[in-house]
């Protein structure tokens, strides 16, 4: 009697799970996109609200059916920043999760050592933030929605020269991938609009002390200082700027787009003015409007820059899947031909070499807040 009721459970429960098995055989199997972000460390930060405006992205994707029926997934990676690491997280999404697309290689460090990754394995990786010139073209497979930094520090360079008149300029940059390569940009175009860079400094990864390479700067007396960098070292070097009395205008990139620096910098802040591309966050467009209103309401705040290239690049990648498109070159073909997407953070096409081309803007901080920079009458 035992023997039969042990085996009447057992097939019981081989009838149970063959039913499982069933039921989720017919469920459409979920559609896998792979982001790589440094969720972790100094730019955390950033990934943070990149992964925020990922989440939102495909949440709302989702809600609407997802992409063929079926829902969309995210296998997010940490890379910490670190490009070791960046580079073993792309390989993991390929290698174990079979992803034919990846959201990240976040910043330009991390982005240029997965490029024959991806080209081995014709996976397409979408940046939201790496503006490196090198990447340019560095792949068929790889495509960026923020602008190389030949079109940012070439725009800078124009318009110290240019539009604030300025003879003589210095330079103060992080040293890194991407410090190096916008700073050499913006001297060769400022000097070969008439203008002099007088002298050059740098500065580490995370360097919490700038005093000495601003006194260098103050003894030349230039008219203002570009200072490409990373937010928590521009709240500093702007603090110590003023600590030495030192009275040149700051010039930026997008590092400076950041309400941090206008709470943390304070009046230090003031006069600096910056590059960043045409995203709005109180702009009436009413793909803006929406987008805004639904961040903010799931987070609390205001989605900064950050959060909306993540958001554009996540609907970007999402478009090309609906269309069919699930192998990586069949996704890339759909992304290259790609005009005019209508982004929160710009209307979006690539050129041949995948960098995006959409408008930047330049702002300044007045009156303690961010504005379109216009001259002072």
């Amino acid at each position: 009697m035992k023997n039969r009721w042990t085996a009447g459970v057992v097939v019981v429960l081989l009838c149970v799970v063959a039913v499982v098995i069933a039921v989720r055989s017919r469920q459409p199997r979920g559609v896998q996109i792979g982001a790589v972000l440094p969720l972790t460390g100094d730019l955390a930060i950033y990934g943070q609200k990149m992964k925020q405006g990922i989440d939102l992205a495909i949440g709302q994707a989702n809600a609407q059916g997802g992409v063929g029926s079926r829902p969309v997934q995210v296998d997010l990676e940490d890379d910490q920043g670190d490009p070791k690491t960046s580079i073993a997280a792309t390989q993991k999404l390929i290698a174990v999760n079979g992803v034919k697309v990846i959201i990240g290689g976040a910043i330009s460090a991390t982005a240029l050592p997965c490029i024959p990754i991806i080209d081995r394995s014709h996976v397409v990786l979408f940046s939201p933030a790496a503006t490196s010139p090198k990447l340019s073209g560095a792949s068929k497979y790889f495509f960026r929605n923020w602008p190389s930094d030949t079109y940012d520090g070439t725009a800078m360079g124009e318009f110290a020269a240019k539009s604030l008149h300025l003879k003589e300029a210095a330079v103060l940059y992080v040293n890194n991938e991407w410090g190096v390569a916008i700073s050499k940009i913006f001297t060769d175009t400022f000097q070969a609009n008439g203008g002099r860079v007088t002298i050059t400094e740098s500065y580490e990864p995370n360097a919490t002390d700038f005093r000495t390479q601003l006194t260098k700067i103050a003894v030349r007396r230039p008219g203002a200082t570009y200072t490409p960098g990373y937010l928590k070292e521009l709240i500093t070097i702007l603090r110590q700027k003023q600590e030495l009395r030192i009275n040149a205008t700051i010039l930026g990139a997008y590092g400076f787009y950041d309400p941090q620096i206008l709470q943390q910098a304070r009046g230090a802040a003031e006069g600096a003015i910056f590059t960043a591309p045409a995203y709005d966050p109180d702009s009436q467009d009413p793909a803006v409007r929406d987008f805004s209103g639904a961040f903010q309401k799931e987070h609390g705040s205001k989605p900064d820059i950050w959060a909306a290239q993540a958001y554009d690049a996540a609907r970007i990648v999402l478009s090309a899947l609906r269309t069919g498109a699930s192998t990586g070159p069949e996704i890339r073909n759909v992304i290259a031909n790609i005009k005019g997407f209508d982004g929160v953070s710009g209307r979006t096409s690539f050129d041949a070499e995948g960098d995006v081309q959409k408008p930047l803007r330049f702002l300044t901080v007045r009156g303690g807040q961010f504005m379109n920079y216009a001259p002072e009458k």
